[in-house]
């Protein structure tokens, strides 16, 4: 049954593609797809209509629910509502989006093969590779090929938009058929953060104040409500397209000022008793934890810096050394409380004490409510918290027993909708 509704929507999808003719801007990357798409939709929609992926439908049905533009509470009521759209669209004329902002997920080989034959995409973005779905893929280099075939499938009109940074992604440039367009920290790269450090604006909101560079053009950006110097390779991103599409630097800050960062990825959230809280609790790998880490070092804080953490998953045989690794980042960026959530992450623990990290500073619990409760009784104003574990943690449990406004959760935290509140 399955296979026969992916079957329908995916027919759909190419037909309505090739009635209005949109051009898909697909990203794909281990980490960091949401939080690009979402600031390459801000910069985009300064000149064009678009339409960007919902959530994080990433898949051979978020694709197709985002192109047939699907609502619903549930997948199935999703599923009808987009083979009702697809046949309204094919049916009569509509209004359509100039510009389709795709996330293009892998969980498995042969997923970015299958969902540009459905979507084929005129500008392609990669964010970074890192071990994630090893469990599925094996290795790295796995991962790394599935990704790569997002730019193998470009047409020598469209867009490569690489993260230069990354040592496997800028070799990327060599295999792509199209023009390229590399963005990062780095000296090399066409579009360049120059400085990025975390700040408030003139209304004392936090984020990330960034220089970047184009050419011999520089302008300054403000991302509100997020954190982290990877935070910014969103920006970097959206700036690129921006670039691909011509806009001026103008529109692409102007953009980049209405960028919101998803749920869950390194929001700066209040925290009980005048305390802050780094809400990254949509999800975790060891690259995106350890930037994390380097993050919450960053920001400034008067108090103690506590890392609440939930275990990594999918890792496959490399479950044991990662953790292992997060242990020894607790030494390295000073974190003066470590309070671990689930059993892989016990071998974090394990680590840190190994290497010296005293047992008054770190805690272990089952479970993210527990944690929570457990930090709300150490807290004092000043303190800043770390939040961050992979979907299976549910660790956005931890931040709604934390935040300031908890009434608030339904609009500022991830997996806050009927499916979720039942697991």
């Amino acid at each position: 049954m399955k296979r026969l509704v992916v079957g329908l929507l995916q027919s759909l999808t190419q037909q309505v593609l090739k009635r209005y003719h949109p051009q898909i801007v697909g990203i794909t990357g281990s980490y960091g797809k949401t939080s690009a798409k979402e600031a390459i939709a801000a910069v985009l929609e300064e000149v064009y209509v678009i339409r960007a992926s919902h959530k994080s439908y990433n898949t051979e049905f978020g694709v197709p629910f985002t192109v047939l533009d699907a609502s619903g509470a549930t997948p199935v009521r999703q599923a009808w509502s987009a083979v009702w759209n697809g046949w309204r669209l094919l049916t009569s004329s509509q209004t359509y989006p100039t510009i389709l902002v795709l996330e293009m997920g892998a969980d498995r080989p042969g997923d970015i093969t299958q969902l540009v034959s459905v979507a084929p995409v005129t500008v392609g973005v990669v964010t970074g590779i890192g071990p994630t779905h090893l469990q599925r893929f094996g290795s790295v280099e796995a991962v790394f090929e599935e990704k790569a075939r997002l730019v193998t499938a470009l047409q020598d009109h469209g867009w490569t938009i690489l993260n230069g940074d990354d040592p496997r992604v800028r070799t990327l440039a060599e295999q792509s058929p199209a023009r390229v367009v590399s963005y990062g920290f780095q000296s090399g790269v066409a579009v360049r953060c120059l400085d990025a450090a975390p700040g408030k604006n003139d209304v004392g909101q936090w984020g990330m104040v960034l220089k970047i560079e184009f050419g011999h053009q520089r302008f300054p950006v403000f991302l509100p409500s997020v954190v982290g110097r990877h935070s910014c390779y969103a920006a970097l991103a959206a700036a690129a397209v921006g670039v691909a599409y011509h806009l001026d630097l103008i529109e692409i800050s102007q953009g980049l000022k209405k960028y919101e960062p998803p749920a869950g990825r390194m929001r700066v959230l209040a925290g009980i008793k005048r305390t802050m809280l780094i809400d990254d609790s949509y999800n975790s790998s060891p690259d995106s934890c350890t930037a994390a880490l380097e993050a919450l070092r960053e920001f400034p804080c008067e108090g103690a810096r506590y890392a609440l953490l939930g275990e990594m998953a999918d890792l496959g045989s490399a479950t044991e050394a990662a953790h292992q690794a997060i242990g020894k980042k607790m030494l390295d960026e000073q974190v003066e409380v470590f309070v671990a959530v689930g059993e892989k992450m016990r071998e974090a623990v394990r680590e840190a004490r190994r290497l010296g990290m005293s047992d008054d500073q770190m805690f272990t619990f089952n479970d993210p409510t527990s944690a929570a409760r457990f930090v709300q009784d150490r807290l004092h104003p000043g303190d800043v918290v770390l939040i961050k574990g992979s979907q299976i943690s549910r660790m956005e449990k931890a931040v709604k027993e934390l935040m300031a406004e908890p009434e608030k959760a339904e609009q500022l935290l991830v997996r806050q909708d009927a499916f979720w509140r039942k697991r």
